[in-house]
């Protein structure tokens, strides 16, 4: 039994010597997402700072697939030792969990912290005319099932939010997914479709350009860097009782030491709270924020609630 106790406490000493170093080689961020995306844009966006404040290179790999779920497995099941990582949106776990059996929970890592959080908005070609989401629907009534709502993926907060247009205001869009931001806003700038629901600020500069409108929003826009758009009304204000957005951050795999946690979270509160990554995130749309990995894991709590109840509601079927 002694032996059994020094054996295990010198393990333990290994094992803290081994990350006293941490880190000392290329971090891995796996973004589940194509390039070109708000997600992806907002990951290269915020690389830099985090490769500043890591002291060692930093590179972004998109494992494409499975509405987001093959990036996150793969990120599960990858060695937990910090140098693996998952940059991506609450809404994925929150509404593959929700609609779909998989094998991860939000349980399933361990939560580094947020530095991204906007509203999702709905965007319309300039060509479509349509004056306000209010707008848009009254015409989907009119023309069943004809009329487009894009969004990048089943089961995100695109599909909710859609569905919970749909479900409290009547309205008729077919609801189709896109497999991700970048083959949504591709559509939405082509003229495709009658309206896009992505995550703001994707496609902020077509909307500056005159391209794209932005015509509602599933949470204030208070906080955009682009003045017309910060008294868009919200869900809440067209009488859907629902609120809908995305914070991005950083996940690490299940079991990751505490000892790298604590030094993950110090450099990637250091990179968000960057001039560099401020400049980024005012330009993109949104001044950054910084969100404790205790605060990041709650949002995923808060947010399947809210998915759960649009699902009974108009999503069992």
């Amino acid at each position: 039994m002694r032996f059994l106790i020094i054996f295990l406490a010198t393990i333990g000493i290994m094992m803290q010597t081994s990350f006293a170093g941490f880190p000392d080689k290329t971090i891995r961020l796996i973004v589940p997402w194509k390039a070109g995306g708000g997600t992806d844009t907002i990951a290269r966006g915020f690389v830099g700072a985090f490769a500043d404040a890591a002291g060692v290179d930093v590179v972004i790999s998109n494992v494409v697939g499975g509405a987001g779920s093959k990036g996150v497995i793969q990120v599960q099941q990858s060695k937990n030792d910090g140098y693996t990582l998952l940059l991506n949106g609450t809404d994925t776990i929150i509404g593959l969990n929700t609609f779909k059996k998989m094998p991860f929970t939000a349980d399933s890592f361990e939560y580094v912290g947020g530095m991204y959080t906007t509203p999702t908005y709905v965007l319309a070609n300039k060509k479509r005319g349509y004056t306000s989401l209010s707008d848009a629907i009254e015409k989907s009534k009119k023309r069943p099932g004809e009329l487009i709502a894009g969004v990048a993926a089943k089961y995100n907060a695109h599909d909710v939010m859609a569905h919970a247009i749909n479900g409290y205001a009547g309205a008729k869009f077919r609801i189709v997914a896109f497999g991700g931001g970048a083959n949504l806003k591709k559509a939405v700038l082509g003229n495709e479709i009658d309206i896009c629901i992505i995550h703001a600020p994707v496609a902020l500069a077509a909307v500056k350009e005159g391209i794209l409108d932005v015509i509602g929003t599933g949470g204030s826009l208070q906080n955009i860097t682009y003045p017309p758009a910060k008294n868009m009304k919200t869900l809440r204000d067209l009488n859907i009782p629902a609120e809908i957005g995305v914070t991005r951050g950083l996940y690490a795999p299940k079991g990751t030491p505490k000892s790298v946690m604590e030094k993950l979270s110090q450099i990637m509160e250091k990179a968000a709270k960057s001039e560099k990554f401020t400049k980024f995130g005012n330009n993109f749309g949104f001044s950054p924020v910084w969100l404790t990995g205790k605060e990041f894991r709650a949002l995923h709590d808060d947010g399947m609630g809210q998915y759960a109840d649009i699902k009974a509601k108009f999503m069992s079927k």
